[in-house]
């Protein structure tokens, strides 16, 4: 993971020093910074994914709890009824409690895949709208670059830069 940061790091530095060095008598370099993942967060679409994830996340929830309790269950009439059980229902009470662990696996992995899949269809909506903000504000005020530092690939920035107040209130007046 820290590879990764430093080689974006590394990659928007080279960036940054191509477009500063390639043509400096051609053109100003401006560079604006948003925080995607507070701006997304604030937003009122944001807000509104969030709090669904957070129902159905609820929901997935209950449902393990369930399952988790009826394995309980199980093993506590396992522990009484083992040793007065003959070797055949032994065998029995194993796999039936091995299979209740093995749909255990599979709902949570289910779940995860559910909730995974929730997330990218309410955020792709919202990411397609920010990036065409964070555009329009490019655009209308000269921007060269405006990257992300949500995801740690900025190592300094100078807080004058910062663009996410901006994008979040153009996001919400925006149609």
């Amino acid at each position: 993971m820290k590879n990764l940061a430093l080689h974006a790091a590394l990659l928007v530095g080279m960036t940054l020093a191509f477009i500063m060095f390639a043509s400096p008598a051609t053109a100003q370099v401006k560079i604006g910074v948003v925080d995607l993942q507070m701006a997304i967060a604030s937003t009122k679409e944001g807000k509104a994914a969030k709090e669904k994830l957070e129902k159905m996340a609820k929901k997935k929830q209950e449902e393990l709890d369930k399952k988790v309790e009826t394995i309980k269950k199980l093993e506590e009439e396992m522990k009484k009824q083992m040793p007065l059980m003959s070797d055949a229902g032994k065998q029995e009470m194993l796999e039936k409690y091995r299979k209740q662990g093995l749909e255990l696996q599979r709902l949570y992995m289910d779940n995860q895949t559910a909730l995974a899949k929730e997330k990218g269809d309410l955020l792709e909506p919202i990411l397609k709208k920010m990036g065409a903000v964070v555009q329009d504000i490019a655009l209308s005020n000269g921007y060269t670059l405006i990257v992300d530092r949500s995801d740690g690939a900025v190592l300094y920035y100078d807080p004058a830069t910062d663009l996410t107040t901006e994008v979040i209130k153009r996001y919400n007046n925006a149609k």
